[in-house]
């Protein structure tokens, strides 16, 4: 089947949490029931604007290079990618220079809005900035909800709020999408909903009682079901209402959980094997201090007010980071800020300043081996360790450490070091208690979406279903 297609993106949404809850999410057992609904594997990492990025263009990170990751923590939260691998390149563009019109409202990342044969609605990636459309006058930006990317952070005391008003942001963005469409006719539309992340981001650790930071009373601990209900009831509405002339594609970027709660000490376990030259007594000193301070204020359970604190002086965020740690002398094995706290890591070696003895691959598949005997109580912490060549193929590969690891869930990486602790809290788990996991979810009108697989695959589908040709 091949005609009018509507394709909707919904941030973080994952296949097991619907799976585990379908009973409260009539619809989509139904598509699961009848072969519509199924898992879709992300990227590595499995971050938003990687996975955006290569849904957009077909590419795998390696070929369009883009690996940034979004820091919640950040003091300032700004992402300053160049994502002009973008434009130009979509599924979009290719099937409007086919002929085909499109309506696309609410691409991440994709600002500002470029020509395109139709209309395209977008707004700004984190930094500020004014909706954009590629042709203004089709469009009343006085009753556009705002889109783009999400800055607030919210607070506990603020979190029912937040809650709330990124609910009906949701639906206003629903709405507007759907009240576009129906003004012209289109052969391909695009819908990008970025709230379910942030919301699974901030909210996870009020739903889930197996966490350790799970507030007692049950305040908000339905917030994640609801706002899946929320997505279902918006996707059985678009299904319904343009079923019988559109085909519904709805999937997601990459899957959603509980975020890590363990660290591990990556240059620790460097220094501890031989690879790296051990710290100074100062910069250890001061490590030590702060991570005690992280124990204590989460053993008090005041690690927001206890960071936002900290976060007036303007030394603190290079401190929570661990970036002075390692400054002003480069070293021949060094761990990269890759991915964040999470259980995605990787590993630097500069070939330059290798001793001349050592050989670049023997060195690698040294540190992979012992990296894979890595245990924590007796249980291995590595579900894979590989070189970068072994993930993907492509000309920007090097924008991956030479070594790339992925741990167990409940596991992520710290740059910093504690005392010869290899393993410590995560503090952190009080203020971002969701994190994303490797494997969306895809559904919809067509059986054969369940059998794309992965997000490396939908571009090309995505043309294919709505009558377009591939390059």
């Amino acid at each position: 089947m091949v005609g009018k297609t509507i394709a909707i993106l919904l941030d973080g949404l994952d296949y097991a949490y619907i799976r585990e809850n379908q009973e409260q999410l009539p619809f989509f057992k139904a598509l699961y029931d009848g072969g519509r609904l199924g898992p879709l594997a992300s990227v590595v990492p499995a971050d938003s604007i990687p996975s955006w990025t290569t849904i957009y263009t077909g590419l795998n990170p390696a070929e369009h290079g883009i690996l940034e990751s979004i820091d919640y923590l950040d003091f300032k939260n700004k992402v300053k990618g160049d994502y002009s691998v973008i434009r130009g390149n979509t599924f979009w563009d290719v099937l409007g220079k086919q002929g085909k019109r499109v309506f696309i409202f609410n691409p991440f990342m994709a600002y500002p809005a470029w020509d395109v044969n139709g209309l395209m609605i977008s707004g700004p990636v984190f930094e500020g900035g004014e909706v954009s459309a590629n042709r203004p006058e089709l469009v009343d930006f006085s009753s556009l909800p705002p889109i783009g990317g999400m800055v607030d952070h919210p607070a506990d005391r603020e979190m029912e709020a937040f809650f709330r008003r990124t609910m009906e942001l949701s639906q206003r963005q629903f709405d507007a999408f759907c009240r576009y469409f129906e003004r012209d006719f289109y052969d391909f539309a695009f819908l990008g909903i970025t709230t379910p992340d942030r919301m699974q981001h901030f909210l996870w650790r009020y739903t889930d009682p197996g966490d350790r930071t799970h507030p007692k009373g049950g305040r908000l601990a339905d917030s994640v079901r609801e706002m899946y209900q929320l997505m279902e009831k918006n996707v059985k509405h678009i299904m319904e209402r343009y079923g019988d002339s559109c085909q519904v594609v709805v999937f997601s970027d990459h899957g959603h959980g509980r975020r890590c709660e363990k660290v591990f000490y990556i240059n620790e376990w460097l220094i501890r094997q031989g690879f790296i030259p051990d710290r100074g007594l100062k910069k250890r000193a001061v490590e030590y201090g702060k991570n005690s301070m992280f124990r204590i204020l989460d053993a008090l359970h005041i690690v927001e007010p206890g960071t936002k604190f900290f976060k007036q002086f303007a030394f603190a965020h290079k401190v929570k980071n661990a970036e002075y740690v390692f400054s002003g002398r480069r070293e021949a094995v060094y761990a990269p800020k890759f991915d964040g706290t999470n259980p995605y890591g990787g590993i630097l070696l500069d070939r330059s300043l290798l001793p001349e003895d050592a050989s670049y691959e023997t060195l690698r598949g040294e540190i992979i081996r012992r990296l894979l005997k890595v245990e924590d109580q007796g249980r291995p912490v590595m579900l894979w360790v590989k070189k970068r060549e072994e993930i993907y193929a492509g000309e920007h590969v090097e924008n991956y450490p030479d070594i790339v690891y992925r741990m167990q869930p409940e596991y992520g990486v710290d740059r910093g070091l504690f005392g010869r602790r290899l393993f410590g809290i995560n503090a952190m788990h009080w203020i971002i208690s969701g994190g994303h996991k490797p494997e969306g979810v895809i559904m919809g009108s067509r059986p054969d979406a369940c059998e794309v697989g992965s997000v490396l695959n939908l571009h090309d589908y995505l043309i294919r279903i709505s009558g377009g040709e591939n390059r």
